[in-house]
């Protein structure tokens, strides 16, 4: 019977781990952060994340899904984590904030002539705008434009699109004049597209503000976060995660590492 249950034992030691996969949303494209490569993602955003669940022994898996529809699989659980998240109170029940990995800026970018006299939303919101703006639909650009994007009147000239590349095409096909747009993909896609700069030109800041990893409250318990904080901060601070981000330096654009937030982390139930 002894030699019986050392068997076993030794049967149930050889056996794999149980594997830990984090299921990632993402896009189709939004270079420089999360950018298509055949059957593989990359992308800075990919990168830090990869290099989060190397060190915390997890593998991702990526599910395309656009903005809104990976917010709606977080709320029903079948998404672990999503990228480039701005932080709001009312988001805080549904994910916990593990970063930030990325100061995001964002600027009205389009063509001059189509915006006259618009210095910021202020007079956005003062006077209106002739010109039409795509924005990305589900995303958070800040309290001051919700209030705009309130208003009926000023509503009419914003459209709503389901993902980034929609939003860049619209505005390249001269469907919008302006698309709200993170200052570094705005380099990014200047540089890819040999955007001509003086038809397109980043013409006022919007929104500035930290955006984080959102992990899933619903599938990662308060342990959990409290490591995956952990794990950021230690990569923070032994420099692997600037190593991660030095291949998407441009002359153009210097990507910047915000301290890590570890108050956000844990916004638990």
């Amino acid at each position: 019977m002894r030699w019986l249950c050392l068997a076993l034992l030794g049967a149930l030691l050889s056996l794999p781990a149980k594997s830990c996969v984090w299921r990632m949303g993402i896009e189709t494209s939004f270079a420089p952060y999360i950018m298509q490569q055949g059957d593989s993602w990359r992308g800075l955003n990919v990168d830090l994340l990869s290099a989060l669940a190397t060190e915390m022994g997890c593998q991702l898996e990526f599910i395309h899904s656009p903005w809104l529809r990976a917010l709606k699989l977080m709320e029903q659980g079948q998404l672990d984590v999503v990228t480039h998240l701005t932080y709001n109170p009312e988001r805080s029940r549904q994910f916990a904030f593990i970063g930030p990995h990325h100061q995001e800026v964002i600027y009205l970018v389009g063509i001059p002539q189509a915006f006259p006299g618009l210095s910021d939303l202020s007079a956005l919101k003062r006077s209106g705008t002739p010109g039409i703006i795509a924005l990305l639909n589900g995303a958070y650009y800040g309290d001051e434009l919700d209030s705009i994007l309130n208003d009926a009147k000023n509503r009419t000239r914003f459209v709503f699109i389901r993902g980034n590349e929609d939003k860049q095409a619209l505005l390249l096909n001269g469907r919008v004049h302006g698309v709200l747009e993170d200052i570094a993909a705005y380099h990014y896609w200047k540089k890819r597209a040999s955007l001509p700069t003086a038809d397109y030109q980043p013409l006022f800041q919007v929104f500035q503000s930290p955006v984080y990893f959102g992990f899933n409250l619903n599938t990662f318990n308060a342990q959990q976060l409290e490591a995956l904080a952990a794990a950021w901060q230690k990569l923070y601070d032994n420099g692997s995660l600037l190593q991660v981000m030095q291949p998407y330096q441009l002359d153009e654009y210097q990507f910047s590492l915000p301290a890590p937030q570890p108050r956000l982390a844990p916004q638990l139930r």
